[in-house]
């Protein structure tokens, strides 16, 4: 078990390991993977935040098969969290399915799903572009960010965006 206090330094070393390509996976996926089953939220949310960056195209792969092996196990509000807040900043090229895959895990609960509202407002407020992004997404497949995204945080969209998305 990893001491609570290490979680940031198991995290740059996983991150670190990454950028080794393709030869890292037969150490990292046991690791990481065994991490994230047993490790403390303190942990996973660490390992969240190092799992979204693209890092280099060698690592892509990796860490893509990580961050699915996380968000198949995870129901953590902070661990999911941390994830979307990492996402959004680094926007890589799956960022949209990326938020509705968490905004789907989120909304389970009403906690979740105030918290997933209150993060896309945040990430608005925040991560330059992502409002228009949002409203792009919303206004592009209605239907399918209905079930995620709640009425305040589609009106605090719009408004950011400054455009109209059909509800």
């Amino acid at each position: 078990m990893v001491r609570p206090e290490l979680a940031g330094q198991v995290a740059a070393y996983v991150d670190q390991r990454l950028d080794r390509g393709p030869e890292a996976r037969a150490v990292l996926l046991p690791l990481v993977t065994g991490l994230l089953d047993g490790g403390t939220v303190r942990l996973r949310c660490a390992l969240a935040a190092v799992l979204t960056p693209p890092g280099i195209p060698a690592s892509r792969p990796l860490r893509r098969e990580l961050r699915d092996a996380l968000l198949a196990r995870e129901h953590d509000t902070d661990v999911l969290d941390t994830l979307l807040q990492a996402a959004a900043r680094n926007s890589g090229d799956d960022l949209r399915d990326l938020v509705h895959r968490v905004g789907l895990l989120l909304v389970r609960t009403p906690e979740g799903a105030g918290r997933f509202d209150r993060a896309l407002v945040d990430l608005g407020r925040h991560v330059p572009g992502f409002a228009a992004r949002a409203a792009g997404w919303l206004a592009d497949a209605p239907e399918e960010w209905a079930a995620v995204v709640g009425p305040s945080s589609r009106r605090m969209i719009e408004n950011l965006a400054g455009v109209r998305v059909p509800a």
